[in-house]
């Protein structure tokens, strides 16, 4: 009989919870926050390690003369963590503005100690993203996956990297960590400010005036991409539609809707050479068995997917044409394209697209055709695995 009621229980808790999913999507749905930012100019640095993008960064903390903005998904409370949060101190007790914004979820490690010695050294901090009623469980998986920071109003930074030893490759379990993370200046600073007023406005209330003027300049053209869910699914499906000989994709989490699969399909049709890298090691449990099938019904398509092993592949990238790219925080899944707020950046610059294609297929040579796996992967572990992971896959 307890047993009855312990299965009884469960049911009733998952629907309950798929409730409470269906309710909060339809709610999130009505209240898009929509940032639309046109093609504006802009130079750019990128860095595919974190110990360059780091250096750099804290460079250019510590040289900041009048105001600090910066927003992650992930802070930890390791070395290089604690490293930057010093300096956000220290610039604050200067007479620096420094606002710090954090995921709730993904900054959880982030407690009322630290808080509090940041708030005393002057450090405006609020969490982004709070779960809470109503729609607890819907709003604890919606997160804010931006990673933004932009200093006396001139220099931003935008990508995939967060803070913490791992993206410094050292982990031992993970090794090298590879991504992509851009060091912008120009008039396109401008834009990534507005982002984050906007985030900063909705977690305190307090609404910024315009966004500073820049006083460095850029060249190339580059749009921003901030997306609230929904509009994510419309600029990728707008980057595969337009290719007219190859798209190339980076992603660690290969799990596209099925509206942006069949664009890939039809891209295959047209003739597009369509590849696409993945991690061979997986950090997270079920997403890799969540995007097999998806990578076997691209391959059988004509497509071309490839395992990186060479430590763990976190670059966000799409190529096209060799002509333009998007990097930025949004991954290729359910996840980043109908819950997360993400940030991306489109360039339009065929010379800087020719060195990251150059850097694309350089991790093509580094990684193994996923058909040279099959047989070790598709074990029955594996394939119950799959079972379980299309279950869910709205939150993967």
């Amino acid at each position: 009989m307890i047993f009855i009621y312990i299965i009884v229980a469960i049911i009733l808790l998952i629907g309950l919870l798929l409730l409470d999913f269906s309710l909060g999507k339809k709610n999130h749905r009505k209240n898009v926050r929509f940032l639309d930012f046109e093609s504006t100019t802009g130079d750019y640095q990128i860095y595919t390690a974190g110990d360059p993008l780091f250096e750099d960064l804290f460079q250019d903390l510590r040289h900041a003369k009048k105001k600090i903005d910066m927003m992650f998904f992930i802070i930890k409370t390791d070395e290089i963590s604690r490293e930057l949060l010093e300096i956000l101190k220290q610039k604050a007790e200067e007479g620096l503005q420094v606002r710090l914004l954090l995921d709730r979820i993904g900054s959880y490690r982030i407690n009322s100690k630290v808080i509090k010695e940041l708030n005393q050294s002057g450090v405006e901090f609020a969490f982004s993203e709070k779960p809470k009623f109503p729609y607890f469980f819907y709003r604890s998986q919606r997160r804010n996956h931006r990673k933004i920071t932009i200093i006396d109003g001139d220099v931003g930074y935008i990508g995939g990297f967060n803070v913490g030893r791992e993206y410094l490759g050292k982990d031992a379990e993970l090794g090298n960590w590879r991504d992509y993370h851009l060091r912008l200046l120009g008039d396109i600073v401008q834009h990534l400010q507005s982002t984050f007023f906007d985030d900063w406005y909705l977690a305190t209330g307090h609404h910024d005036e315009e966004p500073v003027p820049t006083e460095t300049e850029g060249e190339k053209w580059i749009e921003i991409a901030a997306t609230d869910g929904v509009q994510l699914e419309d600029v990728f499906e707008s980057l595969i539609c337009q290719a007219k000989e190859e798209v190339f994709i980076g992603t660690p989490y290969f799990i596209p809707s099925e509206r942006l699969f069949k664009c890939l399909t039809d891209a295959l049709e047209r003739g597009v050479n369509v590849k696409v890298i993945v991690p061979m090691k997986a950090d997270h449990p079920l997403v890799k068995e969540a995007g097999l099938p998806y990578m076997m019904r691209l391959i059988d398509a004509g497509g071309e997917v490839y395992m990186f092993d060479q430590g763990f592949y976190h670059a966000k990238v799409v190529i096209v044409d060799q002509q333009l790219c998007d990097i930025g925080t949004a991954n290729f899944d359910r996840r980043s394209l109908f819950l997360n707020k993400e940030v991306n950046t489109i360039i339009h610059n065929p010379r800087f697209v020719m060195d990251l294609r150059l850097a694309f297929l350089k991790d093509v040579q580094d990684s193994q055709p996923l058909n040279d796996h099959l047989i070790q992967l598709f074990t029955i572990r594996t394939k119950i695995k799959i079972g379980i992971a299309r279950l869910f896959r709205p939150l993967l």
